[in-house]
């Protein structure tokens, strides 16, 4: 992860299981933007830890994960359009 990414928390995150999409809000020259991240959560010995890497197994649950985030983002863009009153 960036430091950007590490000292900001996520608009919003979608967890299934082990497997978490994480939607980050940034500002760009054209203005805001959305991006997302994607990682697996795993317990080595006594400690959380996540990668950015996925196991076979994995890849049903990243799928619905980036297809859920996909549709959280629409939701996100037009409620931003709503609230600044392009949508009318």
């Amino acid at each position: 992860m960036g430091a950007e990414q590490q000292t900001n928390r996520p608009e919003q995150s979608l967890r299934y299981g082990a497997v978490e999409a994480a939607i980050w809000r940034n500002n760009g020259e054209n203005g805001d933007f959305l991006n997302t991240t994607f990682s697996r959560h795993f317990r080595h010995e006594d400690e959380w830890r996540q990668t950015d890497s996925f196991r076979e197994q994995d890849l049903p649950t990243l799928s619905k994960a980036a297809a859920d985030a996909h549709s959280r983002i629409q939701e996100m863009k037009a409620a931003d359009r709503a609230a600044s009153g392009e949508g009318k």
